[in-house]
């Protein structure tokens, strides 16, 4: 898995080797190439509620074919778009990010409640063929960025 955190990412892109921390609202564009086929998405992360300043935070992992959201203990999440509370699902393992979806979740900690939301989406690669002029003269420009798929 290749990443970037603002452009397409290519096989020139940073090399997933290590879980990827989601300590700040951030965006992740993603490309796994197998030998036959090519996927690409985004993940979008969210601090939300009034605690912001933490020190636990989620994860994303890859396995060499599949990405996963993963959480530390004292998580609760939805998958239904609703903010989770102490009595939605509790997490207890990875949450396989396959399809476009969003997670909402709840981190507890001596009382402390911290909240997120994070939104992946499944996308295809598209080029644009785009003529600017440049010092007099037309220049055609290719342009690649992911929509969802």
């Amino acid at each position: 898995m290749f990443y970037t955190n603002n452009s397409v990412p290519t096989e020139n892109s940073t090399l997933y080797t290590a879980p990827i921390v989601l300590n700040k609202t951030m965006q992740i564009k993603y490309m796994i190439k197998d030998n036959t086929t090519t996927k690409y998405g985004i993940i979008k992360h969210e601090i939300t509620g009034k605690n912001r300043n933490r020190t636990i935070y989620p994860t994303i992992s890859f396995n060499g074919t599949a990405l996963s959201l993963v959480f530390p203990e004292n998580v609760y999440y939805t998958v239904n778009g609703k903010m989770p509370t102490n009595k939605s699902t509790l997490y207890t393992s990875p949450i396989i990010l396959d399809k476009n979806m969003i997670v909402k979740y709840l981190i507890v900690v001596n009382d402390t409640k911290y909240t997120g939301i994070v939104k992946h989406t499944p996308c295809k690669l598209v080029k644009k063929v785009q003529a600017r002029k440049m010092k007099h003269k037309w220049v055609k420009q290719v342009i690649r960025e992911l929509v969802p798929a």
